[in-house]
């Protein structure tokens, strides 16, 4: 866990670090401190040499709490759009770490056959909205609640999931942490953490509007959500024509459960760093 966050420049505290490993890791901290394979700084448990990190850690935090209130409420606005079953918050910020300006990223569970469709809505709303507000609605993972196993099976994702902080529909949370659970829990260990918080994530009742809508296009559902989908796989290929069709297939999931748009190949990056780190340290990743 350390050497993951060590990618980040983010020092854990001794209480995450038992929550993502599910026991009380004080006595083996002990015993690798004393051995000069981690380092304890300011109730910060890192990486050895990493303990100038430590400030860093502490003001992104500081900014992250900051950001929590318009978060939530962004989460909750998002929880009332057509389609919307679940909202869950990612990134930096679920792990405490944040640039004053960020962005807020969201994953989202969504009703199966509507995906493209919330897609859309969802892109028209965010572009609706001043800059400075825009960057708060990055709905940049939709998932349809049909299909919750996820077929990235690494650290990074992982982490992701065990890290990530539900904000509306704890049933359908606690579904996807379930869906996942048996891999995810084999590089997070105390993955049961993240389930028992998203069992307590509020569920907002949906706006009036929002079934009106999805009531209105339920008979055109199928043909809507392959029209939405047509004009984002057209958009993708001619606005990124210049990367490999493997390579965009890989970072613009284009499927009719799943929607993702990634243009920058970071969880490659971090799981290439940890490897690296892990290798340096001596332990496996």
């Amino acid at each position: 866990m350390v050497c993951y966050y060590d990618v980040f420049r983010h020092p854990l505290t001794e209480a995450e670090l038992g929550r993502l490993v599910g026991f009380d890791p004080g006595p083996v901290v002990d015993r690798l401190v004393a051995d000069g394979r981690l380092e304890r700084a300011w109730g910060h448990v890192c990486a050895v040499g990493s303990a100038n990190q430590v400030e860093r850690r502490v003001a992104r935090t500081a900014a992250a709490e900051r950001r929590w209130p318009a978060a939530r409420r962004a989460g909750r606005l998002l929880a009332t759009f057509p389609w919307v079953r679940a909202v869950l918050i990612t990134g930096g910020l679920s792990k405490q770490s944040a640039d004053a300006d960020g962005d807020v990223d969201f994953l989202l569970l969504v009703e199966p056959g509507s995906v493209w469709t919330a897609k859309s809505a969802l892109q028209v709303f965010r572009r609706s909205l001043p800059e400075g507000i825009r960057e708060n609605f990055c709905t940049n993972y939709l998932l349809a609640t049909d299909r919750l196993a996820l077929d990235e099976r690494n650290m990074f994702t992982a982490m992701e999931l065990a890290t990530a902080v539900p904000v509306h529909g704890a049933a359908w949370c606690v579904a996807l942490l379930d869906a996942n659970r048996a891999w995810a829990a084999e590089h997070v260990p105390g993955f049961g953490w993240s389930r028992e918080r998203a069992s307590h994530a509020p569920t907002h009742a949906p706006m009036a509007l929002a079934r009106l809508v999805e009531g209105m296009t339920r008979p055109v559902a199928q043909t809507l959500d392959r029209a939405s989908f047509s004009v984002w796989n057209g958009y993708w290929n001619r606005k990124y024509a210049w990367l490999p069709e493997r390579t965009r297939s890989q970072r613009f999931k284009r499927r009719p459960e799943i929607a993702t748009n990634h243009l920058h190949d970071f969880q490659g990056y971090v799981l290439a760093e940890y490897a690296r780190r892990c290798v340096a340290s001596g332990v496996p990743p």
